[in-house]
């Protein structure tokens, strides 16, 4: 009799008891899923504006690095006069870069869909998406309408490259590099400057440091042209349209290297440039873009405002942005209201090369 009813006793689960609990362990799994979802969903996005931003900051400071150096030609004091006419960048003869030399910085700022403002410029003069006619430079492939071109040029700080034990090598001379170099000539007192190619090293680079015997410092000329591109990878099976910031080099040749990519989803390019009307090496004055700017005006130019538009690599599901940007002075553009976040980078720079040399 005991053992009977200690077998009652256990008789286990009802078919009511189990279903209940085959029920309550999907809603725990339904949660948990549902959870690990999210959670996956929010560190995607997280992902997406971490790319963003280190694209962004990444790309500004890259541009503001160099245009610090702009107008940088080694210990040389006072430079020649500018051209009579606006240099193209895209030239690569050398009398077109000797030429060139005293515009440290150069821009442009054709008209186009991006730069188009819903708010008219802080200043009378601004730019104008109506009358603007600049054109880009043509040896900017697949160039993004609408943003703004920059030019820096300046010398290489770092000349070891050419040199032994601190001493210029000729042996180390690239013929087809355009560099210069800036010291005492050899039969006088006179401090100049002499930019040539390094085939012709014997004959144009013989000045002297301030020991009247050594070979002065020999000195790569830079000149780079950043600009947005409408894609990363623009050519082949894997072209693409993902808006991004390029540039392009003067490298042996002489000659501009293919377009590199600085960083990508760079949508916008906007600078305004701090003039300097009254040579203290001090801005008096903001100019809203490019094309309002003469050529007397581009050596005067002592800082600059970069406005840099860059957008996440992917789109957000059910996201749109409904928001305004301000690139500067040109005015506010409007988000394409396509599923990518955006956002906007603003770094102000002064060129203490020119500014350097103006200073009382």
């Amino acid at each position: 009799m005991k053992n009977h009813n200690f077998l009652r006793s256990q008789r286990g689960l009802t078919l009511i008891e189990f279903m209940v609990s085959i029920t309550i362990g999907m809603l725990m799994v339904a949660a948990m899923a549902t959870l690990i979802a999210n959670q996956s969903s929010n560190r995607g996005e997280v992902d997406k504006s971490g790319r963003m931003i280190e694209n962004g900051r990444y790309a500004i400071r890259t541009i503001a690095d160099d245009v610090q150096m702009g107008g940088y030609w080694g210990e040389l004091n006072l430079l020649p006069t500018a051209p009579g006419t606006l240099p193209d960048p895209c030239s690569t003869t050398l009398a077109d870069i000797v030429a060139a030399m005293p515009l440290h910085v150069q821009g442009y700022a054709p008209p186009g869909p991006p730069s188009t403002p819903v708010s008219s410029p802080a200043q009378a003069g601004g730019y104008n998406p109506s009358t603007n006619t600049a054109v880009a430079p043509a040896c900017l492939p697949n160039y993004r309408a609408g943003t703004d071109v920059l030019v820096v040029r300046h010398a290489d700080p770092d000349s070891s490259d050419v040199e032994t034990a601190g001493v210029v090598a000729p042996a180390k001379v690239v013929d087809t590099r355009v560099y210069l170099q800036t010291g005492l000539e050899a039969t006088g007192t006179q401090f100049t400057y002499a930019m040539n190619l390094g085939s012709n090293f014997a004959a144009a680079f013989t000045l002297l440091k301030k020991d009247k015997a050594t070979l002065a410092t020999l000195r790569k000329v830079i000149v780079r042209i950043y600009y947005v591109a409408d894609c990363s990878v623009c050519t082949g099976t894997s072209a693409d349209t993902i808006p991004t910031l390029k540039m392009r080099e003067l490298t042996v040749g002489p000659a501009l290297a293919d377009p590199a990519t600085i960083a990508e989803g760079i949508e916008n390019l906007q600078i305004d440039y701090g003039l300097d009307s009254d040579t203290d090496g001090a801005p008096n004055g903001l100019d809203s873009s490019g094309d309002t700017m003469t050529l007397a005006n581009w050596p005067n130019v002592m800082s600059m405002r970069i406005s840099l538009l860059a957008r996440s690599p992917e789109t957000t599901p059910g996201y749109t942005d409904l928001k305004t940007y301000s690139m500067g002075a040109v005015g506010s553009t409007v988000a394409a209201k396509d599923g990518y976040k955006r956002h906007v980078f603003v770094q102000s720079v002064r060129l203490v090369n020119p500014s350097g040399r103006r200073a009382p």
